[in-house]
């Protein structure tokens, strides 16, 4: 059982239906409230003390392995070139610590500097394409920088389709969606945000559907992308790997359907530190 203040503790089920309602029973209230259809979260790691997520699909299987690359992408060249970007010169396991999050606790990765931080050896790896919707989806993350601030080029999550990787990243002075297919990427800008700082939390979702997608950073719409996209398609692939990159992450979520503006907010000002 989750304990008081968890996230997951705010299900309630009426019936057939299952209601996300943000609030923390007996500490605060959210406001404006929102509720959320709770079928279409499908997969949730709370990092409370375990690599094991608290909603998932029956078959999930958890992993520490290599990064998954179902293509090359842009970095081909330069990973047939150079092999420090697929076979770094340590490849001891990098630390992983549960530590305090934004409530309970929350997962924090190290670096490996002798390999480019594209990839990650090992990573944590989730296999639960049952989460993923053929085509629309929403991500979204709470992430903490750990001694790097507003430092360039760190990675965070990859979410794997069959038809490309969406990795969650910043460089330089900017902050990214980047969708990675065979031949080409594209990115979804988090704008001129400058705030990440160290200590503090900041909150990404991603939100996909055929010919939109939009990225959110502390509840605010920062860009929406409606042409020259690449579209995951979840058909045989749905990978959810952590980055090695020296931050902590909280709460990660993967719904089956693209949030609204409104629900993303909602998201964000229900789970807040601003509201603790």
């Amino acid at each position: 059982m989750m304990r008081t203040g968890d996230w997951v503790r705010k299900i309630m089920i009426h019936g057939r239906r299952a209601i996300l309602l943000f609030c923390l029973a007996g500490l605060f209230s959210v406001w404006p409230l929102y509720a959320l259809d709770r079928a279409s979260l499908t997969f949730y790691l709370p990092c409370d003390g375990d690599l094991h997520p608290a909603i998932a699909p029956a078959n999930t299987e958890v992993k520490l392995t290599e990064f998954t690359l179902p293509s090359r992408g842009s970095f081909k060249a330069q990973a047939d070139e150079d092999p420090r970007y697929l076979n770094p010169a340590d490849k001891s396991p990098r630390q992983l610590e549960f530590v305090p999050g934004r409530r309970g606790q929350a997962l924090k990765v190290s670096d490996n500097p002798t390999r480019f931080k594209v990839y990650s050896y090992p990573c944590v790896q989730y296999v639960a394409r049952e989460c993923f919707a053929r085509k629309e989806g929403t991500i979204a993350v709470w992430l903490k920088p750990v001694g790097w601030s507003g430092e360039p080029q760190h990675y965070f999550i990859a979410v794997t389709a069959d038809n490309c990787t969406m990795r969650f990243y910043t460089y330089p002075g900017n902050t990214y969606v980047w969708l990675d297919g065979p031949d080409r990427y594209t990115m979804v800008s988090g704008g001129d945000w400058h705030g990440w700082k160290d200590g503090e939390w900041a909150f990404l979702a991603f939100t996909y559907k055929p010919g939109r997608q939009c990225f959110y950073i502390n509840g605010q719409l920062m860009m929406k992308s409606t042409d020259g996209l690449i579209e995951p398609e979840f058909i045989n692939t749905g990978l959810i790997e952590i980055s090695e990159g020296d931050h902590v992450i909280d709460d990660l979520m993967i719904f089956d359907q693209p949030l609204s503006p409104a629900e993303i907010t909602a998201l964000y000002r229900a789970n807040s530190p601003e509201k603790e």
